[in-house]
């Protein structure tokens, strides 16, 4: 499901030395209404959706937070087969939960390194209340993730300046997983998020930008399906009104989405949104 990253930063704990690190913490949150069309599916043909998404990003000390939950088909719209075989017309979620503990302030150091200006221990947890015909009664997906990761400094350009850069390198856990690979682990992820603006104008109107990357790899074939490697990359552009309101057009590049190569899995999807966000 989509994925919206928002403004980040990498503010550093207040009663530590950090050397570069700012001390200062903030929170975002945003609330989005999403339409889709030729959303990838591996179980069948590509199709739409209307989303109602939350999400947040917090920034306080040592914790470095992204999390966002999706709720699906809110004008029962969606035609998507994997999704609706069970419950026709009806809604579901899914969210991602994204928790990361700053290393540099844990050991009290500057750890910064080339681009790389800190360091995470990274978690990420995620989850859907999807049930399909063609799994039985296994219920959803629940996986975990743990891992490392950091914030880069990217060189800034005349007319693309990065707000923020991120990756992450996890090991995988599956616990649900539609009874493919179930109770261990399995396999990897390298996921980045960035952000930024291309020209800010005079009135406070800005074009902006976000994006993200997934690539799963490294997993053993499941008990039903062969399991492949898979890549998402998101990209988005943005127009802001005020600071508060903004609209959207993204396009997302999938390749063995939900790491199959059946039916529509490899279909590439665009959408457009409107969004509401405050930061306090």
């Amino acid at each position: 499901m989509l994925k919206k990253i928002i403004l980040g930063g990498t503010i550093g704990l207040s009663t530590l030395s950090f050397g570069e690190y700012a001390p200062w913490n903030f929170t975002v949150l945003e609330g989005s209404l999403i339409k889709s069309n030729g959303l990838p599916n591996g179980y069948g043909a590509s199709g739409k959706d209307t989303i109602f998404e939350l999400q947040g990003t917090t920034r306080y000390d040592l914790l470095d937070l992204y999390w966002f939950v999706d709720r699906s088909n809110i004008f029962k719209d969606s035609d998507l087969s994997d999704k609706n075989k069970d419950h026709e017309k009806k809604n579901y979620t899914y969210g991602e939960f994204n928790p990361r503990i700053s290393l540099d302030g844990l050991l009290n150091k500057n750890l910064s390194i080339g681009p790389v200006k800190e360091w995470f221990i990274a978690y990420q947890f995620d989850y859907d209340n999807v049930r399909g015909v063609e799994w039985g009664k296994n219920k959803g997906i629940e996986k975990h993730y743990i891992g490392i990761g950091n914030y880069l400094n990217i060189p800034q350009m005349k007319y693309l300046k990065f707000d923020y850069f991120k990756t992450n390198i996890y090991a995988r856990y599956i616990d649900k997983n539609y009874s493919r690979n179930e109770k261990k682990w399995d396999g990897y992820l390298f996921n980045m998020a960035y952000g930024g603006s291309f020209y800010q104008f005079e009135n406070g109107m800005k074009l902006g930008f976000s994006g993200w990357l997934d690539y799963d790899f490294g997993a053993r074939h499941g008990s039903s399906k062969e399991t492949h490697d898979s890549l998402q990359w998101q990209n988005q552009l943005r127009f802001y009104f005020t600071k508060n309101i903004s609209v959207s057009y993204t396009y997302q590049i999938n390749n063995h989405f939900s790491q199959v190569n059946n039916y529509s899995s490899n279909k590439n999807s665009q959408s457009v949104g409107i969004h509401y966000s405050i930061m306090f």
